[in-house]
């Protein structure tokens, strides 16, 4: 065989192997289109993410664990009635901006006071943390989560599923004490502002179609029945997923059941979402579910209040 036959050869194997790969890439193309998308959304979780709810049994087995913080979400005299034992009360007002005459409610605070807020709980760098909400309503407990989520910790936060009350219906320890200051420890915040959609990128969203909106708020509200701010109504082309129908007793509903009120608003994963409220409370908790399911989303804090105090348009009743 000559020098010349041989290289052809050469060449052709080459060819033929490399044309395999190509077809085999262009065969696996369908599933990593979307693992690509979701790797591209900045509320995806990390393969060793921690889950993003866990049971109360799954707290009370790692209550001694070194890293471990956990969170009571509600108001101080809830807190000082009884909590999980250990844990340390958290309010709203601790993780938003000083609320102003005239101004937006529960705006997401600088990082500079997000920073003492974690380093005065004991969060750290590797710190687990346990969000609880004190009662039903879980949207405080989810402004916690996206805060959190915010500061670039979101992969080691979880939500304890049923809340302080299941734990107390459990006959799990609690206690009405506040526990001793944390051990110090260091906190590096890797702020994620694209978790967060201003109100010129929901406006695009409402002209383009290029994101799904969602109002989270009871569905009277979306039809317009008050509100208690400027314009009642909602935002055009928002769809109206209450947070009253994602849980029951303090428990997320099972996935399936999220999955099918997503659905049967078309919510499907073939956009981003971006979900709104009154003030950017209740749009955490479907913010939350949102990401649950694995779909691209983004949380409006300025939410009904600051678009109905804009000139931006809104649907309101006599419109429909």
């Amino acid at each position: 065989m000559t020098n010349f036959t041989r290289s052809t050869h050469r060449f052709s194997r080459l060819l033929l192997a490399g044309t395999a790969l190509l077809l085999a890439a262009c065969r696996s193309s369908g599933a990593s289109v979307a693992a690509t998308a979701r790797q591209g959304a900045p509320n995806a979780r990390s393969a060793n993410a921690a889950p993003m709810l866990v049971s109360t049994q799954w707290v009370a087995e790692h209550a001694a664990d070194r890293d471990l913080v956990v969170l009571h979400v509600g108001t101080k005299a809830q807190y000082d009635s009884g909590h999980v034992a250990g844990s340390r009360h958290v309010s709203l007002e601790e993780i938003a901006l000083p609320q102003v005459q005239g101004g937006l409610s529960l705006q997401m605070a600088g990082v500079d006071q997000l920073t003492t807020w974690a380093l005065r709980n004991g969060i750290g760098d590797r710190t687990r943390v346990i969000v609880v909400p004190h009662d039903f309503n879980l949207q405080s407990a989810t402004r916690v989560f996206f805060t959190l989520a915010y500061l670039g910790a979101g992969d080691r936060v979880s939500l304890m599923d049923g809340g302080y009350q299941a734990w107390k219906s459990e006959s799990r320890a609690t206690s009405a004490i506040t526990p001793a200051a944390p051990p110090v420890v260091t906190f590096t915040p890797r702020v994620r502002t694209e978790l967060i959609a201003l109100a010129n990128q929901v406006e695009t969203a409402t002209q383009d179609q290029s994101r799904y909106i969602v109002d989270a708020r009871l569905t009277r509200f979306y039809n317009g029945d008050g509100g208690g701010y400027p314009r009642p109504g909602h935002i055009p082309s928002a769809v109206n997923i209450p947070i009253s129908s994602v849980s029951v007793n303090g428990f997320l509903r099972p996935r399936t059941e999220l999955e099918a009120l997503f659905a049967a608003q078309q919510v499907d994963r073939s956009k981003p979402v971006i979900t709104y409220c009154h003030i950017g409370q209740q749009a955490t908790l479907l913010w939350f579910v949102a990401t649950l399911l694995e779909r691209d989303a983004r949380m409006y804090d300025g939410s009904f209040q600051e678009w109905s105090g804009s000139t931006r348009p809104v649907i309101a009743p006599d419109k429909k």
